[in-house]
């Protein structure tokens, strides 16, 4: 692919199930929704499980959204960002090790009262080695491609 070539996977813009609003929920911390995201390469999408930790008694303006969440079969979060196959990326060495801010790539979805439809930035492999470089980090190709 070419430097300036997209990495993300264009896709059309999704709907999500449910109108999530990463605004109200600013007083938890992305990790304690994203699973993963410290520890592993892949940070998770939350699941009813999650959400129940603060939810469990739902008010009345979110209970129907509540409901909706622990029906069975429902899969209320659809992946906004995929990778390709020859990309390797890891949450954990950008944000446990390298101590960068979700917004570094994430930008202002923190701040966002609807759930994205898709990638909030259009990362580009130019994108990343700017960063790479302002960061000090490697350079290397082999420590991103495969």
């Amino acid at each position: 692919a070419a430097m300036g070539s997209v990495w993300i996977l264009p896709e059309p813009s999704l709907s999500q199930e449910l109108p999530f609003n990463h605004a109200k929920h600013a007083a938890v911390t992305c990790a304690g929704c994203h699973a993963g995201v410290q520890t592993t390469a892949r940070a998770g999408l939350p699941g009813p499980a999650v959400c129940a930790k603060c939810h469990a008694t739902a008010p009345a303006s979110v209970a129907k959204d509540w409901e909706r969440l622990q029906a069975a079969g429902v899969r209320f979060w659809k992946p906004v960002t995929r990778m390709p196959e020859h990309v390797m990326f890891s949450h954990r060495r950008h944000v446990a090790l390298a101590k960068l801010a979700c917004a570094s790539c994430h930008a202002d979805i923190g701040q966002r009262t609807a759930p994205p439809g898709r990638m909030p930035v259009r990362l580009v492999m130019d994108t990343c080695l700017a960063c790479h470089r302002a960061e000090g980090a490697s350079e290397d190709c082999t420590g991103c491609h495969r």
